[in-house]
C-alpha cells in the first residue's frame, strides 16, 4: 500500500464555525486565494468538481467533523487539529518540487484560515511518523503542541528540508522523518493576499 500527503494543523473552530466555514467555502471562494488557487490548479483532472461544493460530516463516535472539497481536499478536524489530506502520493510530495509547492502553498492557505502558528507534514501510514493520526479522535483527543512533542520524542529532530525525508535505496525507497513548515517570510506564498478579511 502506497502512502498518501498530509498535513496535520492547528485550530479553535467550533463545530457551527467549521459548518459557516463551509458555506464561506463555497459562497465567497475568493476570500481564500490559496485553496482557490489549488482548486484550479487540478480541475482540468477532475472535472466531475467543476460544481466546486464543500460539503461537511459530524461524526459524533469518533468526535470529528469532516470537510470535503472540489479535487480531493480532505479536512477532519478535531477539537484541536486539522488533519489535510489530499490524494497526492507521498513520494511525489517528497521529490517533485511543483507538486510540492503546489501542497505547501494549499497547507499555508488553510494554516492562515486557521490562525495555526505552522504545519507538520508526515505521510499517512507506514511510517513511525504516521501514527501521530490517532491522536486526533475522541479518546485521545491531543492538541498539535503534543503531536509535535510526540514527533520529537519518538521519530527525532525534524528534518531541516522536505527532500530529506525521502531516502533513496539500491531496490527501494523509504520515507524517514517529518518536516515542520512554519513558513518563513520568503516562504510565504502570496504575502500580500488578505487571507482572513
Amino acid at each position: 500500500m502506497g502512502m498518501d500527503f498530509t498535513a496535520y494543523m492547528s485550530h479553535s473552530l467550533k463545530e457551527t464555525e467549521i459548518i459557516e466555514l463551509c458555506s464561506e467555502l463555497n459562497e465567497n471562494s475568493t476570500r481564500f486565494p490559496l485553496i482557490r488557487e489549488f482548486i484550479d490548479t487540478l480541475l482540468p483532472f477532475n472535472p466531475e468538481d467543476n460544481v466546486r461544493k464543500w460539503r461537511t460530516s459530524v461524526d459524533r463516535s469518533d468526535g470529528t467533523i469532516s470537510l470535503a472539497g472540489p479535487c480531493g481536499i480532505s479536512l477532519t478536524l478535531s477539537e484541536k487539529v486539522c488533519y489535510f489530506h489530499h490524494y497526492f502520493r507521498w513520494k511525489g510530495f517528497l521529490v517533485d518540487n511543483e507538486i510540492q509547492q503546489l501542497l505547501r502553498n494549499v497547507s499555508y492557505g488553510f494554516m492562515k484560515t486557521f490562525k495555526s502558528s505552522f504545519v507538520v507534514y508526515v505521510p499517512d501510514n507506514a511510517a513511525k511518523e504516521s501514527a501521530i493520526m490517532d491522536f486526533i479522535w475522541e479518546d485521545e483527543n491531543k492538541d498539535i503542541n503534543y503531536m509535535r512533542e510526540w514527533l520529537l520524542e519518538n521519530c527525532g529532530l525534524p528534518k531541516d528540508n522536505i527532500n530529506d525525508i525521502y531516502k533513496e535505496y539500491e531496490d527501494y525507497w523509504d520515507s524517514e522523518g517529518y518536516y515542520i513548515d512554519y513558513f518563513s517570510e520568503n516562504d510565504e506564498p502570496n504575502k500580500n493576499s488578505d487571507l482572513n478579511s
